[in-house]
């Protein structure tokens, strides 16, 4: 007597779990996108009229990055390269709303209605918790040592939007979309072959 051959699965067989298992995958797949929850979507602006922060030309040295869910690591503000001790001043009228140090760095809020904030760091403050400001005033004077800022001294600029969800969390907006037309910073196109230039 002979030992018993092992039987394999027909390549039919074998095409018909490939195929059913593909399927499942997809189903998988299909029922993930479907049932999660959408990534956090970043609000329009709810103005622009706002003047820059800054005394000299705004120079954007890291821009603005969200991040996909609100409890991940991104960049919420823009960076603004400025020479140290560069007055800084209120984009738009409003309440200061803080003055002071957040986790050792020198930080401004202001608030300018209908949800909105506006921060910036590291600055040295020249106006107290409460006082009003109006468009252009001075609040500060930009410091050195913004950390991941590539050169001597960025001002880091950020503006949140009441969500006016149950988290009570906010949306963070670029800043640079709240900007009036003629105080957006300039950005050059590069030219490329074939553009005609040169």
């Amino acid at each position: 007597m002979s030992a018993p051959t092992p039987t394999t699965a027909s390549p039919r067989r074998r095409l018909s779990a490939i195929t059913t298992a593909g399927a499942a995958v997809a189903a998988a797949l299909l029922a993930t996108l479907i049932l999660a929850p959408p990534s956090a979507a970043v609000p329009d602006p709810p103005r622009r009229d706002l003047r820059g922060p800054l005394t000299v030309p705004m120079s954007v040295a890291t821009p603005f990055d969200p991040p996909a869910e609100r409890w991940l690591s991104g960049h919420r503000g823009v960076d603004l390269a400025a020479p140290p001790l560069t007055t800084i001043r209120a984009p738009a009228g409003g309440t200061v709303l803080f003055a002071g140090p957040v986790g050792g760095r020198p930080v401004i809020s202001i608030d300018h209605g209908a949800g909105l904030r506006t921060t910036y760091e590291p600055v040295r403050a020249t106006v107290r918790t409460g006082a009003g400001v109006t468009t252009g005033d001075a609040v500060g004077h930009l410091l050195t040592g913004h950390a991941g800022c590539p050169v001597d001294s960025c001002l880091h600029w950020g503006a949140r939007l009441a969500s006016g969800g149950s988290s009570g969390d906010d949306d963070y907006i670029d800043p640079l979309s709240l900007l009036a037309v003629d105080a957006r910073p300039i950005r050059l196109k590069p030219t490329l072959p074939g553009d005609g230039v040169g």
